[in-house]
């Protein structure tokens, strides 16, 4: 009983201490990227968007970036969409990729790219291997899968980070 109580101060200790060592705003960098981008969101499509002949109506993303000085990254990213079909069914799109570089803009926006699969969620088979562009922004993402390009998902809910 002595030994898990000890034992368990102690590892508070060290946490503590490590969290008091490494302030928040050096996290990222002591793991070894100068930026890092994160994103989790929610947004609606305006009027007339399509991709493939589907009409979209919003979507969902999730993006974790590091990425060194050099334009090296690690990360990926997900996106789903939602629209209807053309005779009036709903369809999910979904792209996700592999993030093996990424550029800071002097805008404040990061280009990522990379490998993406594309699965148009009408019961054929994802597509993979494809060129995956993404452009994140604090108003939102802009993705380009295969050399087509999706409308700007514009972010109504959710958080984007770069740093």
């Amino acid at each position: 009983m002595i030994k898990r109580i000890i034992s368990t101060i102690l590892a508070a200790a060290v946490i503590a201490s490590v969290a008091v060592g490494f302030p928040r705003e050096r996290a990222a960098a002591t793991i070894g990227g100068t930026t890092v981008a994160t994103a989790a969101g929610a947004g609606v499509f305006p009027a007339g968007a399509s991709f493939n002949g589907i009409e979209l109506a919003g979507g969902t993303f999730g993006v974790g970036t590091n990425s060194t000085s050099t334009g090296t990254a690690n990360g990926d990213l997900e996106l789903q969409l939602n629209g209807n079909s053309i005779i009036g069914l709903s369809q999910w799109i979904t792209v996700s990729g592999w993030i093996t570089q990424a550029t800071l803009n002097a805008d404040g926006t990061i280009t990522m790219n990379g490998t993406g699969t594309l699965d148009m969620g009408d019961g054929t088979a994802p597509t993979g291997g494809l060129a995956l562009v993404a452009n994140l922004s604090v108003s939102g993402i802009q993705v380009t899968i295969g050399g087509t390009a999706l409308p700007m998902l514009p972010r109504s809910d959710g958080y984007i980070s770069i740093e």
